[in-house]
């Protein structure tokens, strides 16, 4: 599946659910504690991925039975990160291809 059709499901998933905010609501000037939402929704879904990580690097866990946690938490962020992009218009597969681009060059000096 490509990222297109799974922002797609994104957005037909959150087109059916509303809490406080319309999960499906074009980000803009008008409602702007939208964004702040969303992201502080991803800072917390980073959190726990890495709290998920801090057991295993500590010992507390293996990281073979963490792997679904972490998986999880991980689909998590993904998820926050799709939903930022769709609902502020950002093109993330032309963005990345052009990061992709600056970052052959800033890193050039580390190839191996």
């Amino acid at each position: 599946m490509e990222l297109k059709e799974i922002i797609e499901l994104q957005k037909e998933f959150d087109s059916k659910h509303k809490i406080k905010f319309n999960w499906a609501e074009e980000i803009s000037e008008k409602n702007i504690a939208h964004l702040q939402f969303l992201v502080l929704s991803l800072a917390g879904e980073v959190g726990e991925l890495a709290n998920s990580v801090k057991k295993v690097v500590r010992g507390d866990e293996e990281l073979e039975t963490s792997k679904v946690k972490i998986a999880e938490e991980l689909t998590d962020v993904f998820i926050y990160v799709l939903k930022l992009a769709s609902q502020m218009n950002i093109a993330l597969e032309e963005n990345y291809l052009q990061k992709l681009e600056t970052n052959k060059s800033r890193f050039k000096p580390f190839e191996m």
